[in-house]
């Protein structure tokens, strides 16, 4: 059973709750970590092995294609017998693969690839299993500060991946980094198997006042008759029906799509396009990313105190939303009006800020919809908002292609922003619509 910390918990969660979060977001954190080594490790590997940009493409890209087949199963396992053991199980074989691989890449490339694929398939389970957690874990009131914090974990994995890893590099080797790397997801395994837990021993207050209808699974898996039975069980086919959940499946496909843009694209951009040097644009590349460290709790914290002093929950939804997707219009417009180096790092570095708003907005509205198949639901807007990820990167190289510059990139980008807004705007919704 999970062993609280003195005092965890607030007065209207379960003891353990911020145990079980900050567990969480370490998790996430070393998911982050163990994905984006592998782009700065990229270089000594290719050095010695001879492999040339297409398979570098390859090697980098075989996570992805891993990534998006398990993301629904692990959100229905999750939600079926609880997030515990496919959290845990997620994080050990991640793990795994990511100490293999420097053998695999011994092994030749067809090993190293086929280890890739698989860290992205035991990686899919990080999301789902963790929303799960949270919907059993969390108070409904508390959740977007939960997942504010958990979200930082991207942000902040990512930027201890891009400073440590070459430091890592320079002092022991590139297979070393691996090892390290490995080896803290491996006891945070230890631990938590020896104390998490699926769902707390006790009722929680909120499913005893009717704030939220109770699970229908107990710690153990088994399933026992509640107040769940009272909302239908969430179908793919009845997914296709509801008006809200396809609000949220277009605001994360269309948040994605920008996100991953600026991840991928914006280093590129202020070295081809602003004459920043290789070593200056990712530095000044990280400017986006740290501030959405700082910002994602924030947002989450900012949303929940809305909702304590009786905001409209829809309302707010909305309009965070709203301004996630409007700073992120206006920003690809911006920066195709401007030649400055400084001033576009800037103005992308703004548009992250807002976009962190969104854990106020769609990020967090699968716990309104369905509380207790929330994994379930996270796991399938996932995978979607993961090819429209791997979309991004590839059509915004076409149109540069296509047009020899980066304008319409961020026009399209901006384009799409505005249709996420406009439909989850008029779309979403906060009713809970299945069990």
């Amino acid at each position: 059973m999970l062993t609280p910390l003195p005092n965890a918990g607030s007065p209207t969660s379960p003891p353990g709750s911020r145990w079980l979060v900050l567990m969480t977001v370490m998790a996430v954190y070393i998911c982050m970590i163990d994905r984006i080594a592998i782009s700065i490790a990229i270089i000594p590997m290719a050095e010695e092995n001879g492999w040339s940009p297409t398979i570098q493409g390859a090697v980098m890209s075989a996570f992805f294609a891993g990534y998006v087949i398990l993301q629904a199963p692990a959100g229905y396992l999750s939600d079926r017998y609880g997030g515990k053991w496919v959290l845990g199980l997620g994080v050990l074989f991640w793990s795994l693969f990511t100490v293999l691989t420097p053998l695999s890449a011994a092994l030749g490339i067809t090993m190293l690839l086929a280890c890739r694929f698989l860290m992205g398939v035991a990686e899919a389970v990080t999301w789902p299993s963790i929303y799960s957690l949270y919907s059993r874990w969390v108070h409904p009131d508390r959740r977007a500060s939960a997942v504010g914090l958990m979200n930082s974990g991207i942000a902040g994995g990512s930027v201890i991946a891009l400073i440590c890893t070459p430091w890592l590099i320079s002092v022991w080797s590139w297979q070393g980094a691996f090892y390290l790397y490995g080896a803290l997801g491996l006891l945070w395994f230890v631990y938590w198997t020896a104390q998490a837990s699926s769902r707390p021993t006790a009722t929680p207050e909120w499913e005893q006042s009717g704030v939220a209808p109770d699970s229908h699974e107990r710690a153990d898996g088994d399933t026992t008759a509640s107040s769940a039975a009272a909302y239908p069980r969430l179908t793919l086919q009845r997914m296709l029906r509801s008006r809200a959940v396809w609000a949220v499946i277009v605001a994360h496909v269309c948040i994605n799509w920008s996100l991953y843009l600026v991840l991928s694209w914006f280093p590129t951009f202020i070295n081809q396009e602003l004459g920043a040097d290789l070593q200056l644009a990712g530095f000044l590349a990280l400017a986006p990313t740290v501030v959405s460290l700082i910002m994602a709790p924030v947002a989450g914290r900012l949303f929940d105190r809305f909702i304590a002093r009786g905001a409209d929950r829809l309302k707010v939804r909305r309009v965070m939303q709203t301004i996630a997707f409007a700073g992120i219009a206006g920003a690809m417009l911006a920066v195709t009006y401007t030649d400055s180096l400084f001033l576009s790092v800037a103005i992308i570095t703004v548009s992250n800020a807002l976009t962190a708003f969104s854990v106020g907005g769609f990020a967090t509205n699968h716990l309104d919809i369905a509380p207790n198949q929330s994994g379930f639901l996270m796991g399938v807007t996932n995978t979607l908002a993961a090819i429209s990820s791997s979309a991004s990167v590839f059509v915004s190289g076409l149109i540069q292609d296509a047009t020899g510059g980066w304008d319409a990139v961020f026009q399209t980008a901006a384009l799409v922003s505005v249709v996420g807004a406009l439909i989850y705007v008029v779309f979403s919704g906060v009713e809970r619509e299945f069990g």
